[in-house]
């Protein structure tokens, strides 16, 4: 059985060439960039894993924001990394409903403070972040 590390590392050993091969059919720009979301996605996998604190943590291994991708996107908050998600599963399982409960979970059931103490832009979500790629394929059936 394979973890995400290890899978990080065979892709990492890969010939260049075929690394860009994958990584177009996953919407990266190039193989290198894929490699980095596959550490960052590690990362955010071993927070969680291990039952720390994701929804505001400063991501340590940061991947390069896609040029087609929102600019209001933080590549050291979570919520960038939720992005590269759902751009792996809409490729991976198009049907899949992930977006959607994602969408419920931050819409209705996070936690409502007055004041805005706690929101979900402390996580990197931003204003309209529906419309914007990756989501905008999935969320308006």
């Amino acid at each position: 059985m394979w973890d995400f590390g290890l899978l990080s590392k065979l892709f990492a050993g890969m010939k260049h060439a075929d690394q860009d091969e994958i990584a177009k059919i996953y919407g990266a720009p190039n193989g290198i960039a894929f490699a980095q979301w596959l550490r960052s996605l590690n990362f955010i996998r071993n927070v969680s894993a291990h039952h720390s604190r994701l929804w505001n943590i400063n991501v340590v291994e940061r991947s390069a924001i896609p040029a087609d991708w929102p600019q209001e996107l933080d590549n050291s908050r979570p919520f960038f990394y939720l992005c590269l998600m759902q751009q792996l599963l809409s490729v991976i399982c198009p049907q899949s409903t992930w977006s959607e409960r994602l969408i419920a979970l931050l819409e209705n059931e996070f936690p409502k403070f007055p004041g805005g103490v706690l929101s979900t832009a402390d996580m990197g979500a931003f204003v309209n972040w529906r419309d914007s790629a990756p989501w905008k394929r999935h969320t308006h059936k």
